[in-house]
């Protein structure tokens, strides 16, 4: 019996060090689990809302986007966008929700600085503010684009969304007073147009020779940008160039587009890519686009 003993002794000694063993392991996974796991769970919800310059995104693939609350409650669909022509910077999102098969749904606007398309679902956006917030939003008209155009419509949307009402100003000229003292910013009159309305426009130089046609727009959400237009110079069951320009580089004439880019620039354009987008195209250049670069 006595010689049994330290046997017996070893065998507990090994199944109590298996244990401790076992257990240590086992902490050390799951805090090795929780570690990898944090950083996605950051991502679920749709109101986490991230401005980086991420991507353009594309305007025609943007319609009919589920939109989010920051409540997780479906607010609407994109039903189109709203840019200013003479800056070429997106300023709204025009959101539907309601009605049936969306005819006679109630409209409202989002301003680009509470949307984001940083989420984890899949052909789904965000917009930073409540159910409640969004419910009593004010409605908009297609007929109200124009009153959308004044300094007060416009400060009372960013009021309400509690977004910065920065001037939205292209080639800014700066007059000084008698004293010097004071620096007065001067503006042109922004020049609304629905994005819907700006795709599918022809585009001529000022010789009204057909140049192409404006296929879609690249924009982003956050802090305003020009946007880009996309403008393919094919016809139909034609694969032809497709060329990005800044919006701002094309004026509006009746029902097209005046660009007068030289002809030199359109014979061997540098690729349009992601640092082309976050240097916001200010050389003005022409670039050539392709889908491989979305």
């Amino acid at each position: 019996m006595a010689q049994g003993m330290p046997q017996q002794y070893s065998v507990i000694m090994l199944k109590k060090h298996a244990v401790v063993v076992f257990v240590f392991m086992a902490l050390l996974t799951g805090a090795w689990i929780s570690t990898v796991a944090a950083p996605a769970g950051t991502n679920d919800a749709p109101q986490n809302i991230s401005h980086d310059i991420s991507p353009p995104l594309r305007a025609r693939q943007l319609e009919g986007m589920k939109v989010e609350d920051s409540d997780g409650q479906k607010a609407g669909t994109v039903r189109n966008l709203v840019l200013n022509l003479n800056t070429g910077n997106l300023r709204y999102v025009v959101i539907g929700y309601g009605g049936i098969l969306g005819v006679r749904a109630t409209l409202k606007l989002a301003p680009i600085q509470v949307m984001s398309a940083a989420t984890t679902k899949k052909q789904t956006l965000a917009i930073n503010a409540t159910s409640s917030q969004w419910r009593n939003a004010p409605a908009f008209k297609y007929s109200s684009l124009t009153a959308l155009a004044e300094a007060d419509r416009a400060n009372e949307i960013s009021r309400y969304f509690q977004t910065p009402a920065k001037p939205d100003v292209k080639g800014t000229t700066v007059s000084l007073s008698k004293t010097g003292r004071d620096r007065p910013l001067t503006s042109q009159p922004a020049q609304l147009q629905f994005a819907s309305d700006i795709i599918g426009l022809r585009v001529v130089n000022q010789k009204q020779e057909k140049i192409g046609e404006v296929s879609d727009l690249l924009v982003s959400f956050g802090e305003p940008r020009p946007a880009f237009a996309i403008i393919s110079s094919g016809r139909l069951f034609q694969h032809g160039r497709q060329y990005a320009v800044p919006l701002n580089k094309l004026t509006l004439s009746g029902h097209k587009l005046i660009w007068n880019p030289d002809a030199a620039s359109l014979q061997n354009p540098r690729q349009f890519d992601q640092a082309v987008w976050q240097s916001r195209g200010e050389d003005g250049q022409v670039y050539s686009y392709s889908t491989a670069t979305d």
